[in-house]
């Protein structure tokens, strides 16, 4: 478990794909990325977390900060990138590309 979440950590970090406005972050001790989208002034703030025995666990998504978004649309938005994590065995950056996706339309 260890090895497998260290690996996903490491594929967040080494990757060389780039959001416009959003900035990831991968924190390899706490097993977490955090993705912070930015539009004009607001900063809307995603939580990815990985449990200690993952790939059995399942993925945390929390949300950090969520400026002039709807609270049932975030919900749609938190799901959708929860069930794409845990049951479509989607990487982390796959679906950060997917929520930046859903919050651009």
């Amino acid at each position: 478990s260890s090895v497998l979440s260290s690996q996903e950590i490491a594929s967040v970090q080494t990757s060389t794909q780039l959001f416009n406005g959003m900035t990831v972050k991968a924190r390899s001790a706490a097993r977490e990325v955090i993705a912070t989208y930015s539009v004009d002034d607001i900063f809307i703030e995603l939580i990815i977390q990985l449990p200690s025995n993952y790939p059995l666990g399942s993925i945390t998504v929390e949300s950090g900060k969520r400026v002039g978004v709807a609270v049932q649309q975030w919900r749609n938005w938190m799901l959708q990138l929860s069930t794409y994590l845990t049951h479509q065995n989607g990487s982390i950056m796959e679906g950060l590309s997917l929520w930046k996706n859903n919050v651009d339309k």
